[in-house]
C-alpha cells in the first residue's frame, strides 16, 4: 500500500514538473514524417469528405438504423443542432465535439453536412496519426506509407468517417492513445501529460474504451521497470485519470449528478438498463467481424427490423469480384503480420498492448450486442488488429529486396482492399436519397404507430 501511495505522489511530481518531454530521438517526429502525417490527413479529407456530406444530402442521416445498426440522427443533433442530445453514462463527454462543428456551421453547411465533415475529418486525423505510430514503432518510412494507404481503404476506416455517430470519434481517440503509448515505449519520458488527454478523451467518447490507455500504460511501464512497478505506477495512473474524468464529469453532469446522488440505486439501476437485449452471435461470428468484415466488405445482408426498417449489415462470408480475392489476400496478410509481431524484440511490446485490447472487445461482444449487429463495433478493435497485422514491416526496415517485396505486397492489397470497399461506399452513400418507411416517419426509432 505504501508503494502504491508513493508511486501516486511520484506521478502528481512527474506532472507537475513538467517531465514531458524525452530525450531518446525516434523515427515518428522529424519534419519529414510529420509533412508526411499532413498529407496523409490531406489526402484522408480529399476521400472522406465528398463521401460523406453526399451521404448527408440523402436522408439517411435523418434516421435510425438503416445501415448496420448506426443511429445518426442522434449523433447530428448532439454534434450541430441548438438542443443536442447529451447521450449518457456510455459516452459521458460526446458533447465536447461540438465546436468541431462550428466551422462548418459558419460557412453555410446544414446540420448534417457539419456533422458529416466533423466525421471526414476526425477519419483523416486518424489516418495521419496511424503513419506517424508506424513511424514511431521501427518501421520504415516506405512500409510505414504503405500500410497507411492500406489502413485509408479499410471498411471500417472508411465507413466510421462517412456515417455520423460515436464510433468515428473512437477511432480517432483510439489512435491518439496508441499514438502517445507507441512514442513512450522508445521512451517513457516523453508525453506523460498527453497521456492523460488521450485517456480522458477515450473514456469519454466511449466509457469501455478506457481499457484502451490502460493497457498501455501497463505494457509502458512493463518494459520501462518490470511487472510489479509497471501494475503500482499503472494503479497511480489510474487514480489520476479518475480525478481528472471525475471533475470534468462534475462540469458537464453536474445537475444529473445530484439527481443520481439522491437516489444512487435507481442510478444504477438504469445504467444496468443500457445491456443490449435480443439474439447474440458465438464468438466466430465475432472473430470474422473484427479480423476479416471490418477490413474487407462483404455483399449485404438485409433485416427487417419491427418498426419496417430494411436495415443492411455485413453478416454473411459473401463476396463479388475484387472481394472474394481481398478477403483471403488480407486474412493471410494479418496472420503473417500477427507471427511476425510476436517475435520481433521492440514491436511486440505495441503487439502485446493491442492483442490485449482485442482479447478484451472479442470478450466483451461476446455478451454486449444489439440482435447480432457486430459491425458497428469493429472501430473499437480496428485499429488494434492492424497494428498486429502490420507486424512484417520492422523485419524487413533496412534490407533492399525483403522491403520492396513488402511494400509492392502491401500496396498491392490496398489496390484491392480499396476497390472492394470504395465501391461499397459508393453505392452506399447515394442509395439513400429516398427513405420510405411506411407509418414510421424519421427517425424512426420505434414500432410503427
Amino acid at each position: 500500500m505504501n508503494a502504491i501511495a508513493a508511486s501516486v505522489l511520484a506521478e502528481f511530481r512527474d506532472l507537475l514538473r513538467g517531465r514531458n518531454r524525452g530525450t531518446v530521438p525516434h523515427p515518428g517526429t522529424g519534419t519529414a514524417d510529420l509533412w508526411l502525417a499532413a498529407t496523409f490527413v490531406t489526402v484522408a479529407l480529399l476521400l472522406y469528405g465528398p463521401l460523406a456530406v453526399r451521404l448527408a444530402q440523402g436522408a439517411f442521416l435523418d434516421y435510425w438504423n438503416l445501415g448496420f445498426d448506426f443511429d445518426p440522427a442522434r449523433m447530428v443533433q448532439t454534434l450541430a443542432m441548438a438542443d443536442p442530445d447529451p447521450y449518457g453514462f456510455k459516452h459521458p463527454l460526446v458533447l465536447l465535439w461540438r465546436p468541431l462543428a462550428w466551422p462548418f456551421l459558419a460557412i453555410g453547411l446544414t446540420a448534417k453536412e457539419a456533422a458529416a465533415m466533423v466525421m471526414a475529418l476526425l477519419g483523416a486525423g486518424t489516418v495521419g496519426m496511424t503513419y506517424l505510430l508506424f513511424r514511431t514503432s521501427a518501421i520504415g518510412r516506405a512500409e510505414a506509407t504503405a500500410l497507411t494507404v492500406l489502413f485509408m481503404v479499410t471498411g471500417s476506416q472508411i465507413f466510421t468517417s462517412l456515417i455520423v455517430d460515436t464510433y468515428g470519434p473512437a477511432s480517432f481517440t483510439i489512435a491518439f492513445v496508441w499514438l502517445v503509448a507507441a512514442c513512450r515505449l522508445a521512451d517513457p519520458a516523453r508525453f506523460r501529460r498527453l497521456r492523460y488527454l488521450a485517456a480522458l478523451m477515450a473514456l469519454g467518447n466511449t466509457i469501455t474504451n478506457v481499457v484502451q490507455p490502460a493497457i498501455a500504460e501497463v505494457i509502458v511501464r512493463w518494459r520501462e521497470g518490470g511487472l510489479w512497478a509497471a501494475l503500482r505506477r499503472s494503479i497511480a495512473f489510474g487514480f489520476i485519470l479518475a480525478l481528472l474524468a471525475g471533475l470534468v464529469m462534475v462540469i458537464v453532469w453536474h445537475d444529473d449528478l445530484w439527481i443520481a446522488a439522491q437516489d444512487p440505486i435507481l442510478a444504477l439501476k438504469h445504467i444496468y438498463w443500457l445491456r443490449t437485449k435480443g439474439e447474440r452471435t458465438g464468438i466466430g461470428q465475432v472473430l470474422l467481424t473484427f479480423f476479416g468484415f471490418s477490413f474487407v466488405s462483404p455483399d449485404y445482408s438485409w433485416i427487417t427490423l419491427p418498426e419496417g426498417t430494411n436495415m443492411r449489415d455485413f453478416r454473411d462470408y459473401a463476396f463479388h469480384s475484387t472481394g472474394a480475392v481481398a478477403m483471403p489476400f488480407w486474412l493471410a496478410f494479418w496472420a503473417v503480420g500477427t507471427i511476425a509481431a510476436f517475435v520481433h524484440r521492440q514491436y511486440r511490446w505495441l503487439a502485446a498492448g493491442v492483442a490485449g485490447v482485442l482479447v478484451f472487445n472479442v470478450l466483451l461482444h461476446i455478451d454486449y450486442q444489439f440482435r447480432g449487429s457486430l459491425y458497428i463495433y469493429c472501430a473499437h478493435a480496428h485499429l488494434p488488429a492492424f497494428i498486429l497485422g502490420a507486424g512484417l514491416a520492422p523485419w524487413v526496415a533496412g534490407t533492399r529486396l525483403p522491403r520492396g517485396i513488402y511494400v509492392a505486397v502491401v500496396l498491392l492489397l490496398a489496390v484491392l482492399v480499396g476497390i472492394d470497399n470504395l465501391s461499397t461506399a459508393w453505392g452506399f452513400v447515394t442509395d439513400f436519397d429516398t427513405v420510405n418507411i411506411p407509418n414510421c416517419p424519421p427517425p424512426c426509432t420505434g414500432v410503427p404507430q
